[in-house]
């Protein structure tokens, strides 16, 4: 049952009420990962970014891109002669991401039905996304799709604090996030609805095999941060030798 306050269902989340809900979080998303990461966002940003081992020339799909936050240092790796295209659910985001990054496309588009055709890209990237995606099988499924054989999918999450930290990162989440989020929003009830998705979300090793299901081979599974995030990276099969 969706909840009454027009939320997403922590789980199975409705794409119309994702998009509301970020609609509205747009204009001060950034600063409130900032602080509520204590700055470690960008860190596993650009981690993330190295890890899709695209180079100079080749071109890039940035899914959930949100504000865009991916973008500048994929950016920096594909060039020059590398292009990088973001594509989010919610207008509102893509409109912060083209005043900070002019001349990049950004396009709305369901990460479940990407507007590319077969093969396009060489790497794909997914930063904090996949929790906030309904169908998560024909997500992961469209990635393989629109990647080259070889190409590679990596997706960055929240994930399972390692165990004798577990406590106090759940403190932190329900006594510290939501008056952060009050003071900078007024409310707080998107950032609950995020706090419970992250602590409801399946662990490493299930995303893992979501991503071998989907086609992928699994070829890194990395952890940082005690475990507040993990890296999930899969390499579409290249095609064998004719």
């Amino acid at each position: 049952m969706r909840p009454a306050d027009g939320l997403p269902t922590v789980g199975s989340p409705e794409p119309e009420a994702v998009r509301g809900m970020f609609t509205g979080l747009a204009p001060r998303y950034d600063l409130l990962n900032t602080l509520l990461s204590q700055g470690q966002d960008r860190r596993w940003r650009r981690r993330a970014v190295q890890l899709t081992r695209a180079g100079a020339g080749d071109r890039v799909l940035d899914v959930c891109t949100g504000t865009g936050a991916m973008i500048a240092p994929l950016r920096r790796r594909v060039s020059p002669g590398g292009e990088v295209i973001g594509v989010d659910l919610t207008e509102a985001m893509l409109e912060v991401a083209r005043v900070r990054l002019p001349g990049v496309t950004f396009m709305v588009a369901d990460a479940c039905q990407l507007p590319f055709g077969d093969e396009s890209f060489a790497a794909a990237t997914m930063a904090f996304g996949l929790r906030n995606i309904r169908d998560r099988e024909l997500a992961l499924g469209e990635l393989r799709r629109v990647l080259r054989p070889g190409g590679r999918a990596v997706i960055l999450e929240f994930s399972q604090v390692h165990g004798f930290l577990r406590a106090g990162y759940a403190w932190y989440s329900r006594r510290l996030i939501p008056p952060i989020a009050r003071r900078i929003l007024g409310e707080d009830s998107a950032y609950r609805y995020l706090t419970g998705s992250i602590a409801e979300f399946a662990p490493p090793e299930t995303v893992s095999r979501w991503i071998r299901e989907a086609g992928f081979q699994l070829v890194g599974e990395h952890r940082m941060t005690a475990g507040v995030v993990a890296i999930h990276v899969g390499r579409r099969p290249a095609r064998p030798p004719s």
